[in-house]
């Protein structure tokens, strides 16, 4: 049976949930499918981060067959550029509920997925010719560095913001990450397709609210502390405010006292949730409005709190539009309609 072969060096996890197998979709194992794909594009490359956080050019003869993909960004993103029939494991989704709903019928299909991370020698079995995944992913307390898979003809993929370079967690980041992918897989269509619509709904807002005569102050908080965290200048959610024609509050800054707070008064605030809360949602919310430092805030009385899921705004590949969407509606609630929490 392959599964019990596949599974069997499966020792070490961040996570300690189970791995769920789709027996139709292990046939994918005994007869691996060949996709088509235009000899023209290839050989081609792309520049992309090496474990040591430098730049490396990579070469691909065809596009990859058997994919790896850590954490739900790369997942999502195989998804939608079209390559998700080649997915062999998906790792790093807490729930198939927070996959987008257009996307979760092919994450069910892939053979091997859940939360739990597998380990190097389970994935050398699995046979992949490309990992996709985070800067953490190719280190030595995960699957090792990059060098290591090139070593054994396997192509690797790190999500740029990932790496937390000097240069921030930018948008552009997230376009490349796309447009490299849909190069390496031959899907650069649909992969600029993908970057285009968002650009439009970024230009669409810059476009629409330029005029306004006031510009909304945000903050970007994390955290329950007394000393609240902050998503500055450098990181994703705070280059989209800033894009979106809103003005970023304690930009410079990584945290922030409640004093502080109350006298930058912002006309909204984000509040990041992350991956393991999602269905505490509503719950974190009533505990942030009820925040004693919060109380006479103009955000708090306008109902302009925004909660802000993670893979909206850190490394979220396709679910970058997500992040647009969110954060034009806490801007401008009058004339963004709310896109919901997922």
């Amino acid at each position: 049976m392959i599964i019990s072969l596949l599974l069997s060096g499966c020792t070490s996890s961040y996570f300690k949930l189970p791995v769920q197998e789709n027996p139709e979709a292990l046939k994918r194992f005994d007869k691996p499918i060949q996709y088509s794909y235009d000899a023209a594009h290839y050989p081609t490359s792309i520049e992309n981060l090496k474990t040591g956080r430098t730049f490396e050019k990579q070469s691909f003869s065809k596009p990859p067959q058997r994919i790896v993909c850590v954490w739900q960004n790369s997942i999502e993103t195989a998804i939608a550029l079209g390559v998700g029939d080649r997915i062999v494991a998906g790792m790093g989704v807490f729930s198939p509920q927070y996959i987008k709903k257009e996307y979760r019928k092919q994450y069910e299909d892939i053979p091997i997925k859940g939360i739990e991370n597998l380990d190097q020698e389970t994935i050398l079995m699995l046979q992949p010719d490309m990992i996709i995944g985070w800067y953490s992913t190719f280190t030595s307390k995960y699957l090792r560095s990059t060098d290591f898979w090139h070593k054994r003809g396997t192509g690797t993929y790190i999500a740029v913001s990932s790496a937390w370079l000097p240069n921030g967690q930018i948008l552009e980041n997230e376009f490349n990450d796309i447009l490299n992918l849909g190069k390496v897989f031959d899907k650069s269509e649909k992969a600029e397709e993908i970057v285009n619509a968002m650009k439009k709904e970024i230009n669409d807002v810059v476009n629409n609210t330029r005029k306004l005569k006031k510009r909304p102050r945000a903050l970007i908080l994390a955290g329950m502390g007394k000393q609240l965290g902050i998503y500055g200048e450098n990181s994703l959610a705070g280059d989209l405010v800033k894009r979106l024609n809103g003005e970023l509050l304690a930009a410079d800054q990584k945290s922030i006292s409640a004093e502080q707070i109350i006298e930058y008064d912002p006309d909204v605030i984000f509040y990041l949730i992350g991956e393991t809360r999602y269905k505490d949602k509503d719950t974190i919310m009533q505990e942030v409005y009820a925040r004693r430092e919060f109380q006479h805030l103009t955000c708090t009385k306008n109902k302009r709190i925004v909660a802000l899921p993670l893979n909206a705004i850190y490394t979220p590949g396709v679910r970058t539009m997500d992040g647009i969407k969110i954060i034009a509606h806490g801007l401008y609630p009058d004339l963004y309609p709310d896109p919901g929490f997922f």
